[in-house]
């Protein structure tokens, strides 16, 4: 269930830094917490790992229908917080790179070349 994370934060903290990262997550988990407060951290997030690692310790303590369920009421109002930041247009954008997988990477990578 991380790994999403893990890729969107690789993306978006070279743009919008690791606190902001942090930030818009942090709103994100608040958004959604009259629903989920198991999901709200214990301490404020430095670092997306950190973060991260918060994150997975709280899901495990669930059922994995109520933390699919969470992480996906999570992504999906992180993403629509962020696309209210920077725009649907971009979101989308910077989502789907963030969540293509490496083949589909490698395989646009081979056609580019073959074209030139």
């Amino acid at each position: 269930m991380l790994l999403p994370w893990r890729r969107i934060a690789q993306h978006l903290c070279p743009l919008i830094g690791e606190s902001g990262f942090c930030a818009l997550f942090g709103r994100a988990v608040h958004v959604i917490g009259p629903d989920h407060a198991w999901l709200a951290p214990q301490h404020p997030c430095r670092a997306p790992e950190q973060l991260f690692t918060s994150l997975e310790e709280r899901m495990v303590l669930v059922d994995a229908e109520r933390a699919a369920a969470a992480n996906e009421a999570l992504l999906q109002t992180f993403t629509q917080l962020l696309a209210a930041l920077i725009g649907e247009r971009l979101t989308q954008r910077l989502l789907e790179s963030a969540t293509a997988t490496t083949d589909t990477a490698s395989g646009q990578q081979k056609n580019a070349q073959e074209q030139k």
